[in-house]
């Protein structure tokens, strides 16, 4: 096994906390499995806002380590065709099994399961603790040109959103009454603004998400590139604030089940509004969120992702 140290690890992801989500790695000689730990610790920046008083480390942060560590086994072990970065390109079939607390140590997995000609990978990726397995699921990762992911967006004269009129004409709810709704906070409240939540009649709801480089979760991000799994975020807390707001299920959390489906067709980067376009159905205490996410005229992502209502976490 060849190992990696956490500075190892961020330097050749290009990845900072409070982001990176490996503290150190072993790569199989033969190139096929990896295997990450991640000491999680109440004095992580994510627990002031995941959730005050019932900390919880956040589903997306368990997919954040299990593409980290299957990129550095791709990165690393694994020539092949394509461009000269590796994206994430899929997610299919990740379920959250088990909450995952601070004071555990979380054993990240990865084992290559198909190499393509095209120059993608594919990848089952499990988190476990003591307590059990966490999460598990498939990535899909690529190796593409830079310029097939990265938009020349200007400052001036940019598209406009194709939701901008709708948008405008529905009623919005601003990050201090999100807050009032959902039990999330700074910093991992990913939600500026949401419009038409609880109005069962709308045909969609929208999110904005503006991507800052002062956001307390991009510390340290050298590349500017907004992460896909805290995008997926994003559109779950919209999806969550909606339930939450109708009067039936005020005072409930909304927990993430899992992600049916996620693709992911291109960056988004510091200066970008990232807008979200979705619905969601309710069936009792569970529910799926259908979702777009859109910067200017471009879609750069979409996704489909369950949860559940629960009265605590305990």
């Amino acid at each position: 096994m060849r190992a990696y140290s956490h500075h190892q690890i961020a330097t050749i992801l290009e990845t900072a906390a409070p982001m990176l989500m490996l503290d150190v790695a072993e790569l199989d000689e033969n190139g096929g499995a990896a295997l990450g730990r991640k000491a999680v610790s109440i004095s992580e920046g994510v627990f002031q806002g995941h959730f005050p008083g019932q900390p919880i480390l956040p589903g997306v942060l368990q997919v954040s380590a299990m593409v980290q560590l299957s990129r550095l086994l791709f990165q690393e072990s694994i020539p092949g065709i394509g461009g000269t970065q590796i994206v994430l390109r899929q997610i299919r079939r990740l379920k959250f099994r088990k909450p995952v607390f601070p004071g555990t140590v979380l054993k990240v997995e990865a084992c290559l399961q198909e190499r393509r000609v095209d120059g993608e990978a594919e990848f089952q990726v499990t988190c476990s603790t003591e307590a059990g397995l966490a999460s598990a699921g498939t990535i899909l990762l690529a190796r593409v040109n830079t310029s097939d992911y990265d938009h020349p967006r200007q400052i001036a004269e940019r598209p406009e959103s194709p939701f901008r009129q709708a948008m405008a004409e529905g009623t919005a709810t601003d990050a201090l009454g999100l807050m009032n709704i959902l039990p999330h906070r700074p910093p991992f409240l990913l939600l500026d603004k949401a419009v038409n939540l609880g109005q069962v009649d709308a045909p969609m709801i929208f999110g904005c998400k503006n991507l800052s480089a002062c956001d307390m979760m991009m510390v340290g991000n050298a590349t500017g590139v907004y992460p896909f799994p805290l995008m997926l975020e994003a559109a779950a807390q919209l999806g969550c604030a909606h339930v939450l707001s109708l009067p039936e299920n005020r005072g409930k959390l909304g927990i993430f089940l899992g992600i049916d489906e996620a693709n992911f067709y291109q960056h988004a980067k510091f200066g970008d509004q990232l807008v979200i376009a979705g619905h969601c159905d309710v069936g009792g205490r569970a529910g799926l969120a259908e979702g777009e996410l859109w910067v200017d005229d471009q879609k750069i992502a979409s996704c489909a992702m369950k949860f559940i209502l629960m009265d605590s976490l305990h």
